[in-house]
């Protein structure tokens, strides 16, 4: 299972100003030649001025030790700001971090709270991780039929790509009596239906 998620954040970061554009461009030369310092140099004023993808690149740097010592701890801090401002990518991995004890005590509940937020934007590791709570019980009432249902939306919106979901749903499958797997299949397409991922899981839990 992937428990974190390092990325070469610095490619994907697109902002409208030209000024913090090049200040990306310049981490990301600087991150694909490993010269963490200069990445920090460039990443650290934007992530304190507030930007929720430069605090998420932040808290990459101190979770593996690039350019400053490892600390998960910090890492976690900087993750919280970015994720509170809907960064999906720092919700996962505070979603990891709180199911595998990384830098702070084992909380499910706050687990699957940060995983359910990525998920609800489409992340397909997050809704696979979400979907092993619910199975699982942990930090949420167990539902087996909600965890194929996420571990189905999580294979399709892969699509051609090999995932942890699609062999948690086959060992799930195995166990699920045929009118469960029926079921959820049926909460599946009522979930992919276009802008129904959130509102769409919101029902179903409220009417459980």
């Amino acid at each position: 299972m992937q428990l974190i998620k390092i990325l070469l954040f610095c490619f994907c970061l697109m902002l409208s100003l030209q000024t913090v554009c090049a200040g990306f461009d310049e981490a990301a030369a600087a991150f694909a030649v490993g010269d963490y310092d200069k990445v920090l140099k460039q990443i650290r004023p934007l992530a304190e001025a507030g930007d929720s993808r430069s605090q998420y690149a932040m808290g990459v740097l101190y979770e593996n030790g690039f350019a400053v010592a490892k600390d998960p701890k910090q890492a976690a801090v900087w993750y919280l700001q970015a994720a509170e401002q809907g960064n999906s990518d720092a919700q996962y991995n505070l979603g990891a971090m709180n199911e595998h004890g990384i830098g702070m005590t084992i909380n499910y509940a706050n687990a699957a709270h940060w995983y359910r937020l990525a998920a609800e934007q489409g992340d397909i590791d997050a809704l696979s991780n979400l979907g092993v709570l619910y199975q699982k019980g942990q930090g949420v009432m167990q539902d087996k039929i909600l965890a194929m249902a996420l571990y189905n939306i999580s294979v399709a919106y892969a699509g051609k790509s090999q995932t942890q979901a699609a062999q948690n749903r086959q060992i799930l499958a195995n166990q699920m009596p045929l009118e469960e797997v029926k079921q959820a299949q049926s909460l599946t397409e009522v979930l992919l239906k276009q802008q129904n991922l959130q509102p769409g899981l919101a029902a179903y839990l409220k009417s459980r």
